[in-house]
């Protein structure tokens, strides 16, 4: 009797999480993915005996492992996970509890009265303040870690069985026992699907590098293609980077999962002739996209289904297109169905498709990761009863792609329709304003650093910058910009995107343009200023000398600045005002006064007006240094002291200050000659000027 054929790829993917400056992960996901989900997904094939599938693993994720694995990660949220709530700032409980309910809310939360009775808390007196105490903090870390752990743990590691049980009022050594554990199986993951390879269990396919949008590398033009009133940036193409981030990523997994030749599953499932024509010359064993794409590249479309359930290939290079209703039945219809009438709807689909090509293959391709947290014990329930009934049913057979494509004759696609498996174009990541910025800004930062084409950098290691350019390329950043999702980490995606373009131009010894140091994703409200009311003439000394010297001041909130660094919000406040010849600057520290009493550490202010400057102070030795775009300035065009508190005066005629206006200003600090953090993180806060004309518009006393 002939079967018919199932490959089902299960997609594991998270972007770059690593600050490019510090090196630090400013979000956990890749963490707690690796707790919840990669490792239990192979266990859940040893589980049931005879379960053939493949999984798609991204270079980018797989070096993030392994820094968790060797101790190299410093995570911003395991800090302040580790943390004991005594010891924590205002600022770090503050992000405790804004960030520590980020679980799926039915799932994790409300079955639980203690994480419930936590979520209220919050609902009611938010994350600014003093109601949730030392305990309450504690038991949210914990119930925050918990819903982080997976079937497997559950039922098999009685730390996370005592932690359940015991529900509430936690002591630091219950948390630090969870993060112990949670730390060993962290440890476990690459080296697992590294076995479970050379086992024969599991066929492994890769994406490249840092999972862009091959396509779109190649030539930004042709995403009119696939949808003609596309409103696109200037042109951006550069297949050689298509190139580099296939053979750098092949070299990344090599290097952690051993070599041989793999399949490729490009990112997003997108594709054109170009793209595929690397995968082909590059040695990919197979590829994959898409219904879409194949019915856009069928002269008759797909009105006979029939024809999905095939394998292809175009310029002799093996494709699979995916039923996309199957695979987004699993991603987003089932979590919700009982896990034993969930599997056996998707059995039931699959025999009709027997039914009729009984010999055929189907390809369920989808996210892997993602989407078991809103499904009934992780998913386990659910997949395993649906390993199960494949491997039982006498009309379905589970292969791995290159199973599934072995000993089959496939059907040669004349042309390929360029798109991705979402509605068949490249729309998410390009063609918003906000996209457009971003690939303007890669293209300006790749033609600035890196004019040449990437000589020999698609060759063993590449050099820091090309490392840089490939991250920034990825296609995450993208994802996020434009109207299409949204996220909490919104800010967080979008510096990330900006930092490794800052870092691509220091990795090369160039100056960072200002742009850079601005969001894309523009935040209304964001910083909240308090103009002056008179004008100041403080003594610049680094101390308040006299109670009324800033009295009249301008007071700059400097909690509404936004920080990508958790827990480490750089200042108290700031103030700011004039006479009729200077400009005045104070700041208030809060996390970088110990970092700038160091040898060579330095605080940078740079005011963005009429005249662009920099103002430059080396607190251990008293150097000030004031730069301009425009002209050389005299270190007597400004004054500056750091002690108790950083003050600064700048004369009006060094900053063009001639008339009322506007004052762009932010703040950074360098360990040496690289810069570790900034204020406001993104972008600048803007002070208005009145000139002389201030104490005639405010009456102050």
């Amino acid at each position: 009797m002939q079967k018919l054929q199932v490959a089902l790829v299960w997609h594991l993917h998270q972007p770059d999480y690593r600050d490019p400056a510090s090196g630090r992960f400013l979000l956990p996901w890749t963490y707690l993915h690796a707790v919840k989900d990669y490792g239990e997904m192979l266990r859940i094939v040893r589980e049931v005996p005879g379960t053939r599938l493949t999984f798609n693993l991204v270079p980018i994720l797989l070096e993030q492992l392994a820094n968790y694995a060797d101790d190299s990660a410093d995570d911003v949220w395991l800090e302040i996970l580790r943390k004991n709530p005594e010891q924590m700032t205002q600022a770090e409980q503050a992000f405790a509890i804004n960030s520590f309910f980020s679980v799926h809310a039915e799932r994790h939360i409300a079955p639980h009265p203690r994480y419930r009775e936590l979520a209220r808390l919050r609902d009611r007196v938010g994350t600014g303040s003093d109601s949730f105490r030392d305990q309450d903090l504690r038991d949210l870390q914990v119930w925050f870690l918990l819903a982080w752990s997976g079937h497997y743990l559950r039922a098999e590691e009685k730390v996370v069985q005592d932690l359940l049980r015991q529900g509430s009022g936690f002591d630091e050594q219950d948390k630090q026992a969870l993060l112990a554990c949670y730390r060993q199986v962290v440890n476990r993951v690459v080296q697992a699907y590294r076995d479970a390879e050379s086992q024969g269990l599991v066929e492994l396919s890769l994406s490249p590098y840092a999972h862009p949008i091959l396509p779109l590398l190649c030539d930004s033009e042709i995403a009119r293609c696939a949808r003609r009133d596309a409103q696109l940036p200037a042109p951006f193409h550069h297949p050689e980077d298509a190139l580099c981030q296939l053979r750098y990523g092949r070299k990344v997994a090599g290097d952690l999962l051993g070599n041989r030749p793999r399949g490729i599953w490009p990112p997003e499932g997108a594709v054109s002739a170009a793209a595929l024509t690397l995968l082909q010359q590059e040695g990919a064993l197979w590829a994959a996209s898409d219904e879409a794409i194949l019915a856009k590249s069928l002269s008759e479309g797909l009105r006979n289904r029939t024809l999905l359930y095939r394998p292809y290939q175009f310029q002799g290079l093996p494709l699979l297109f995916r039923d996309r209703e199957l695979s987004d039945r699993i991603g987003f219809v089932y979590a919700r169905w009982n896990p034993a009438e969930a599997a056996a709807d998707l059995i039931q689909r699959l025999r009709k498709i027997a039914e009729a090509v009984p010999d055929g293959l189907v390809a369920l391709i989808l996210d892997g990761e993602n989407c078991w947290e809103s499904y009934a014990d992780n998913g386990y329930p659910f997949l395993h009863a649906l390993y199960s009934g494949l491997r039982q049913d006498p009309s379905l057979q589970m292969v791995t792609v290159s199973e599934g494509l072995a000993g089959r004759r496939a059907t040669a696609l004349p042309r390929l329709a360029p798109g991705s498996w979402i509605n068949g174009d490249f729309d998410i990541w390009i063609g918003h304003p906000e996209e457009n910025k971003a690939w303007d800004w890669l293209r300006r930062a790749r033609q600035d650093v890196l004019p040449d084409t990437l000589k020999d950098s698609a060759q063993g290691l590449p050099a820091e910058p090309v490392r840089h350019l490939l991250r920034a390329e990825g296609s995450d950043w993208f994802w996020w910009f434009g109207d299409h999702h949204a996220t909490a980490q919104a800010e967080t995606f979008d510096g990330l995107f900006r930092r490794q373009l800052q870092a691509l131009y220091r990795s090369d010894g160039k100056t960072v343009p200002d742009h850079l140091y601005h969001p894309i994703k523009e935040r209304e409200g964001l910083h909240k200023i308090h103009e002056p009311l008179g004008f100041i003439s403080p003594q610049i000394d680094g101390r308040v000398s006299d109670y009324f010297e800033w009295l009249a001041a301008g007071r700059i909130d400097a909690d509404t600045g936004g920080a990508m660094h958790a827990g480490r919000q750089p200042l108290a406040n700031g103030y700011y005002g004039y006479d009729r010849e200077h400009f005045y600057l104070r700041l208030d520290f809060a996390g970088w006064q110990e970092e700038l009493a160091g040898d060579n550490n330095s605080l940078e202010i740079r005011f963005d007006g009429s005249r662009p400057l920099k103002i430059r102070l080396w607190p251990a030795t008293g150097v000030l240094r004031v730069s301009s775009e425009k002209e050389k300035l005299g270190a007597t065009a400004a004054r500056a002291a750091c002690g108790a508190i950083f003050e600064l005066s700048v004369s009006l005629s060094a900053l063009g200050l001639e008339k009322p206006g506007s004052l762009g200003l932010s703040c950074h600090l360098y360990r040496a000659d690289r810069e570790t953090s900034r204020w406001p993180d993104p972008g600048r806060v803007e002070l208005s000027y009145r000139g002389a004309e201030l104490p005639a518009q405010h009456w102050f006393v």
